[in-house]
């Protein structure tokens, strides 16, 4: 039965390791989305993650970690915009954990509070960059479907 089951079994695509908490959140809201790191890289322990954040996301503040350090590099938006809160010129293109080390044996999660868009109906990819000790690296940054997915997250309807 085994040789009928293999096949199967080793065409199924590989199930992300880097993955969100959340599947879909309502539109032009505050939320709170974690990104879940199930193991390191090929046994080395990870030391950074690298997470970039869609074009539609303005306004995004990671949640402090102890033992590792944040970094946030922005992008210029092309005309002022809301955030809820007021008027915004620019937004967070990436942000970065560095330290650790999160042991290959353990998970962790990365917490961020973001402005979902306006968008109702879109889906949104959260492209991750896993960085590991030794110099060993997984890009968790392609389609749905893939070996490697990036999270993606659906913009539901406003509250």
């Amino acid at each position: 039965m085994w040789k009928y089951l293999l096949p199967l079994i080793v065409a199924l695509p590989a199930q992300a390791h880097v993955v969100m908490d959340a599947a879909e959140l309502p539109a032009a809201t505050y939320q709170r989305i974690a990104f879940r790191v199930g193991h390191g890289c090929a046994g080395a322990a990870t030391t950074g993650i690298e997470i970039r954040l869609p074009e539609g996301v303005v306004q995004a503040r990671p949640m402090v970690k102890p033992g590792w350090t944040i970094a946030i590099t922005t992008r210029a938006l092309e005309r002022p915009t809301s955030t809820g809160h007021g008027l915004t010129r620019e937004a967070p293109a990436t942000i970065t954990w560095q330290g650790g080390p999160l042991p290959d044996a353990h998970y962790d999660e990365f917490v961020l509070m973001i402005r979902t868009p306006d968008a109702p109906g879109a889906s949104l990819a959260f492209p991750v960059v896993q960085l590991c000790e030794g110099g060993a690296r997984h890009d968790w940054v392609e389609p749905a479907g893939s070996r490697s997915p990036a999270p993606i997250l659906r913009i539901g309807n406003r509250p």
